[in-house]
């Protein structure tokens, strides 16, 4: 994993409400990872998501731009791209739904692991892209552990217009220094690192 520099923001919302976020979730965002380690192990030991949501909820992924159908032996190295998404409907969705009896028309793009899982110790960022239902289910999940955004795609979050957000931020702290929530429509990014740490809990 290579080092970059990133500004952090801690936010502590009044209320349970992460529907402001939708947007970073479908534009992607970054993670920590141990590299070489599965997709299972990744979202169900790393990150805590019940084995039952990732087989019966998570119903179609890409890694690296190819469809999953066995996330036991997908591995996610450092580097990777991975989406997530709930079922989608229609012939398209069902063809790369994991483990569709349609999965055949499509196994010339299918993810198949080819390289050996190198050392499944060290730390590395994959980037996560959600989509549909997954984006109100497991994007807090991520927001309350941490995610790497860039800075554009927070300072559009809090920009004038984002008054819901703004109304719920109870608390703000940014580079680990309280601010006054108002604050954060106000902070001038021009001057921040490409990368922020972006923290939201309740």
């Amino acid at each position: 994993m290579k080092d970059f520099m990133h500004g952090t923001l801690l936010l502590k919302l009044g209320k349970e409400n992460f529907s402001s976020f939708s947007p970073i979730f479908q534009q992607g965002f970054q993670i920590k990872t141990l590299a070489g380690r599965s997709i299972k192990n990744l979202l169900c030991e790393q990150y805590k998501i019940e084995a039952d949501y990732l087989a019966e909820r998570i119903k179609t992924i890409f890694l690296d731009g190819k469809p999953v159908d066995d996330v036991e032996t997908a591995l996610v190295k450092d580097g990777s791209a991975m989406a997530l998404s709930a079922a989608m409907p229609g012939l398209v969705g069902s063809t790369f739904r994991r483990g569709s009896y349609l999965s055949a028309f499509r196994s010339g793009i299918t993810y198949q692991e080819e390289d050996a899982a190198g050392d499944t110790h060290k730390e590395g960022m994959v980037r996560i892209k959600l989509f549909n239902l997954l984006t109100g289910e497991l994007g807090p999940v991520f927001l309350r552990k941490g995610i790497w955004v860039k800075k554009e795609n927070i300072a559009d979050l809090l920009k004038d217009g984002a008054d819901m957000l703004r109304s719920l931020i109870h608390y703000a702290e940014k580079d680990g220094q309280e601010m006054p929530p108002e604050q954060t429509a106000v902070i001038n990014w021009s001057e921040e690192p490409e990368n922020m740490h972006l923290r939201v809990v309740v």
